[in-house]
């Protein structure tokens, strides 16, 4: 389909005004990312005749219900891509929740409401969660692990597993977790829930949840570590006014980086996950009960259900 140039079409002028608009503060930077690539689809859309011609007349004519609908056809076809997909047939689920996410904060931004089409939603398949006796078998190993003496990077990925067994976190929930979230003198974790498809206007859900004395063990021990690679002076004593940062998790040696101590994003997390996994089924195989871990945190993560603390007598959430 060969692109057909639409510089002076009035609807992409002032769909260029209304992007601009809808990315500005509060607007993060991915979001915004992804405004201007639906923006830019648009566009392409145009461009190849995807859609009605008669939407290049107007900003309410390019968002129309017709030609929104041809649109995330086009788009769900694989017809608006740069490059050819690898499986055109597959439309990702996820890259239409998207769009239509994007084209609905551009209607509101625009005073206009979308009419969307009704798209058949593929059912989606929740991987197993892990099993309670593996958990437990998971949990008398971390007991036994969580000594001094340990490299760095296993007393870090430790002490992550037993937040996640403990808090059920998710790996963006854990990289956004701060020194001052850990009170290991009552046993408590604050979190900030940031579950999938979140409303973006409301504010973020704050939970405390009760820690095990495991896990507790493995962030002291974890903290212990992390106050020598967070070191800005070292002529200095450790401590807040001479770490480099303040979050929880930071990287053991960042190839590319003159030193460690770097926050860890979620990627360099899930890398670190899947590998000492490896290592941990190697380690534990053929032991009684044990099934291999999965390389990724989900369904460990979707195992943990919490209930109110009532020992406490405060709002402090504890796993079952």
């Amino acid at each position: 389909m060969a692109d057909t140039p639409t510089a002076a079409a009035p609807s992409l002028d002032a769909l260029d005004v209304l992007v601009d608009r809808a990315c500005e503060p509060p607007t993060g930077p991915s979001r915004a990312k992804q405004l201007r690539w639906v923006a830019g689809e648009l566009r392409t859309a145009l461009e190849r005749g995807a859609i009605p011609p008669e939407a290049a007349a107007s900003l309410n004519a390019l968002l129309a219900p017709a030609a929104l609908a041809a649109y995330l056809g086009a788009a769900e076809q694989g017809l608006l891509r740069r490059k050819p997909a690898a499986r055109p047939d597959q439309p990702s689920p996820a890259s239409m929740r998207v769009r239509e996410n994007c084209l609905r904060i551009l209607g509101a931004e625009a005073g206009l409401t979308l009419a969307l089409p009704e798209r058949e939603r593929p059912a989606v398949e929740l991987r197993p969660v892990i099993t309670a006796r593996p958990r437990s078998i998971l949990l008398g190993h971390l007991e036994s692990a969580t000594r001094p003496g340990q490299d760095d990077a296993r007393t870090r990925i430790l002490a992550v597993i037993g937040t996640v067994l403990d808090t059920g976190c998710r790996a963006g929930e854990l990289c956004a977790l701060r020194t001052g979230d850990i009170d290991l003198r009552h046993g408590t974790i604050r979190l900030t829930r940031l579950p999938q498809h979140r409303d973006p206007s409301a504010p973020p859900a704050t939970e405390t949840v009760a820690l095990s004395p495991t896990t507790r063990a493995a962030l002291r021990h974890w903290l212990t570590a992390r106050a020598r690679l967070t070191l800005r002076d070292t002529t200095r004593p450790p401590g807040p006014g001479n770490e480099t940062t303040d979050a929880l998790w930071v990287s053991i040696a960042p190839s590319g980086h003159p030193r460690p101590g770097l926050p860890l994003h979620v990627r360099g997390l899930a890398r670190a996950y899947a590998r000492t996994v490896h290592d941990l089924n190697t380690d534990m195989a053929g032991q009684p009960g044990w099934h291999p871990l999965p390389r990724r945190m989900e369904p460990l993560r979707r195992a943990v259900e919490l209930r109110p603390d009532d020992t406490t007598g405060a709002t402090v959430l504890r796993r079952t």
